[in-house]
Parts: structure tokens; C-alpha cells; sequence
């Protein structure tokens, strides 16, 4: 198995655990809004939308660069620039 399989493969399963943490951030934003209710988490850092929709931001980036290292070759030098 080479590198780029292995980043493909992780970007694939970054794609939904991104989207899923992105449905938590709305559920918890809907219940701010009053549109939702008993969100699963009532105290601390991870009770507000904002961490959950960095979280899945910051995955989504991620899946994005592993792809596009997996599709080129693993040298993303010549697309950052």
C-alpha cells in the first residue's frame, strides 16, 4: 500500500465524519435558535456550535489536502504556491 493510498483512503473517511460533525454544529445552533431541543452535550467548551463547526472546517480542509496530495503524486508544493 503506498502513501497516496493511504491519504485517499483517510480523506474518504474524513469526507462524512466532517459532514456529521457539521449536522452536530447546526443541531446545536437550531437549539440557540429555539428550533431544536436536547442538545446531547449542556456544559462546557463543546456545548456551543462554534467548536463543532471549527472541527468540521478544519476536517474538511484537511480531506481536501490529502486529496489533492493523493491525486498529485504527494507533492502539493506546486499547488499551494
Amino acid at each position: 500500500m503506498t502513501l497516496q493510498e493511504i491519504e485517499g483512503g483517510l480523506a474518504a473517511i474524513l469526507s462524512p465524519l466532517a459532514a456529521a460533525l457539521f449536522s452536530v454544529s447546526l443541531w446545536r445552533l437550531g437549539q440557540d435558535l429555539g428550533f431544536t431541543r436536547n442538545f446531547f452535550i449542556e456544559e462546557g467548551p463543546l456545548a456551543h456550535w462554534q467548536p463543532w463547526f471549527a472541527l468540521a472546517a478544519g476536517l474538511a480542509v484537511t480531506r481536501a489536502r490529502l486529496n489533492r496530495r493523493s491525486q498529485s503524486g504527494g507533492d502539493d508544493t506546486a499547488a499551494a504556491g
